[in-house]
């Protein structure tokens, strides 16, 4: 089933897996609007791609690359932040492709993650805390600042929309930029919403607001007229757990204001299976219906 703006990551499929046997999955399913995930395994080509008749938004780690890294545009490390740079050039360029309405990314780290969270209860990378002593918020993001220049440059030039993704942890919020409101004011101060838009992650939101003690609703507030996009997840504001929406919940007031009617709704769950989708996206359906 289908309802307007509204997407399903691929990343509720387990990790490793086949992308192609994903989409089929959700083409099965009658799922035609799909973010495509990160944790998928290499491919040779995804020229198949066209072959589907899906509208396509693209997030962060794909297309995924034969040697895996983390992502960080905001590195100190050369190597690494030139990896990055590249890997969003070459996702830019394969969105113009498949004509992906959007690619979302991570705006960098303060540290090097060293991979993947080996946790089915919390999702985020696993972190190094050694490299701590070692960080320097300015040139983080100055390093940040310097990456983004460069994408919307290419961006701007490939006809693609493209939005940053909000960050949030608790556990390991010393590693992480573009958590707090403050820096927010100065991405917006530096940047126009035509340029580059805000994904709002509503799980990270959760996080970050626990671990800064700001408000969530003065958040979305500061940031509206950015927010092209909103990665949609559930959490108990400890972990980042990835599970399906549920009703009730304190996140219903945002997705559901007529303000963001046009904004890209993206069902990003880990480890869940088509059938729960379905019934989340009927939920979700119900609930935008109310309005």
């Amino acid at each position: 089933m289908n309802v307007k703006n509204t997407y399903v990551s691929t990343t509720f499929a387990k990790d490793n897996s086949l992308l192609f046997d994903i989409i089929n999955q959700c083409k099965n399913a009658g799922i035609l609007s799909i973010e495509i995930g990160s944790n998928h395994c290499f491919e040779n080509d995804y020229n198949y791609l066209k072959d589907f008749s899906f509208d396509y938004l693209v997030h962060n780690y794909f297309p995924i690359p034969k040697d895996s890294f983390v992502l960080n545009i905001a590195s100190f490390n050369d190597d690494i932040r030139k990896l990055s740079l590249d890997h969003i050039k070459k996702a830019i360029n394969l969105c113009n492709e498949i004509n992906a309405k959007l690619y979302t990314f991570h705006p960098g780290f303060l540290t090097d993650p060293e991979g993947s969270n080996l946790s089915d209860k919390n999702y985020d990378f696993q972190w190094d805390n050694n490299q701590l002593k070692n960080i320097n918020i300015n040139k983080a993001t100055e390093l940040m600042y310097k990456s983004l220049d460069e994408i919307i440059e290419l961006a701007n030039d490939k006809n693609v929309s493209i939005a940053i993704e909000t960050e949030g942890s608790v556990s390991k919020k010393d590693h992480l930029l573009m958590q707090k409101p403050d820096e927010y004011k100065i991405f917006m101060n530096r940047y126009n919403p035509n340029e580059i838009g805000i994904n709002l992650n509503i799980g990270h939101l959760n996080l970050a607001s626990n671990s800064f003690q700001f408000d969530r609703v003065g958040f979305v507030s500061l940031v509206k007229d950015y927010i092209v996009a909103m990665e949609l997840s559930h959490n108990d504001g400890i972990e980042d757990q990835h599970l399906p929406l549920q009703a009730g919940s304190w996140y219903w007031d945002i997705i559901c204001d007529a303000s963001f009617k046009d904004v890209y709704k993206i069902l990003e769950f880990r480890n869940t299976s088509i059938k729960k989708i379905i019934n989340n996206l009927k939920m979700f359906k119900r609930m935008i219906d109310a309005i």
